[in-house]
């Protein structure tokens, strides 16, 4: 690796030793010979190798393992690497300070769990209710900074496994606290076990925030791309207005009546439902904003492929769902799935011209447990 000189021979040969990694073990002699290049690495570098063998992975999930070696790889250059002074307010500050105050709950939850030795999971239940920041932060990310990274950059795979793992530490935690508060937290039980996967993937992402998404993002991302965020976390969505020459002017006309801008918005708002609109290229063109949104959503995915939008172990059957709309097999499909105290009822469906041709999928998101509870009838006030 001695010869190694340009940028991308620097890029090439880490994204070369990631694959490598994807093979299997690695002998002394291999390391050897990508070890230079590795103790140099800066964070633009390895988010550019990830991307190179994430950009065009069918299965994104197959290369946790392979990058969380890498990543051990790189760890001692990266560490050395001076972080960015985000100026306060900035959303990667305020990111940054979630990201502190989620690695501090983990750090609790550990504490805890090595004080329960041999003790029921109930004494855990408070801290791993107190994980709630993880889910909100996650959220910030998917819906927040994410849809900027890919605006931004065009190396940015790496968010499709970050995304991954998220999903996997909720659910790890969502499994915790469905069990018993009788389940016996000792040493090599299921208990224990999934509670220290929790942990250390949990703080493994933190190190990847700060050491990799946020300086990199610092980098790429435009201040008046970050302005979308309206100098907020990305989990909060921001409300536009209308502005007053618009109050009175019809945003909406058809045969039926009109409607003004100020007056759409309001009515789209207070809709007992989520609304989305997916337009024929696949991407984000609407969404309502009532109070309550069942699934988050930022300003920053307006024009984002609604691919990106969801989990990776989704996308197949958006696509499918998509596909099926725009070739005509398909008008309508529906979901359901219960989550906490909510039934989540979930619909799209195809938008056609009057000649028939695709414009595009409307979704429609309501918590329907309320009506499920309704019985007998309502007249009066």
């Amino acid at each position: 690796m001695e010869l190694i000189r340009t940028p991308d021979e620097r890029l090439e040969a880490l994204a070369a030793f990631l694959r490598v990694l994807r093979e299997g073990p690695v002998s002394n002699d291999t390391h050897k010979r990508y070890s230079h290049v590795l103790a140099t690495a800066t964070s633009y570098e390895v988010n550019g190798a990830i991307h190179a063998v994430l950009e065009s992975a069918p299965d994104t999930a197959s290369w946790e393992a392979p990058v969380a070696r890498f990543l051990r790889s790189v760890s001692a250059s990266l560490d050395r690497e001076s972080l960015p002074d985000y100026p306060p307010g900035h959303p990667l500050r305020l990111l940054l300070e979630e990201n502190a105050a989620a690695a501090g709950a983990l750090d609790r939850l550990a504490e805890a769990v090595k004080g329960s030795p041999d003790k029921p999971l109930k004494l855990l239940k408070k801290e791993l209710e107190g994980l709630e920041v993880l889910k909100s932060h996650y959220e910030n990310l998917q819906n927040g900074l994410f849809p900027l990274y890919e605006e931004a950059f065009a190396a940015h795979a790496c968010v499709r496994l970050m995304w991954t793992l998220q999903d996997k530490v909720l659910a790890l935690r969502k499994s915790l606290l469905s069990l018993p508060d009788s389940t016996p937290v000792s040493s090599g039980s299921g208990a224990v076990k999934a509670l220290g996967t929790l942990f250390t993937l949990g703080k493994n992402l933190a190190w990847r925030e700060e050491r990799i998404l946020y300086p990199v993002s610092w980098r790429v991302i435009s201040p008046g791309l970050f302005g979308a965020l309206d100098g907020r976390t990305g989990g909060e969505t921001k409300r536009s207005g209308t502005r007053e020459g618009d109050r009175q002017r019809p945003a909406f006309s058809c045969g039926t009546g009109s409607l003004s801008g100020e007056v759409l918005e309001a009515l789209f708002n207070a809709l007992p439902v989520d609304v989305s609109f997916i337009d024929a290229d696949d991407r984000v063109a609407f969404f309502s904003d009532p109070p309550g949104r069942i699934f988050p959503r930022s300003p920053a995915v307006i024009g984002r492929r609604v691919q990106n939008c969801h989990p990776p172990k989704s996308v197949a059957t958006v696509e499918k769902i998509l596909e099926s709309f725009r070739s005509g097999e398909r008008d309508r499909e529906e979901f359901w799935l219960s989550s906490g105290e909510r039934f989540v009822h979930i619909s799209y469906a195809a938008l056609r011209s009057p000649g028939g041709d695709y414009l595009g999928t409307l979704e429609i998101s309501q918590d329907a447990a309320p009506l499920r509870k309704l019985s007998g009838e309502k007249r009066l006030l």
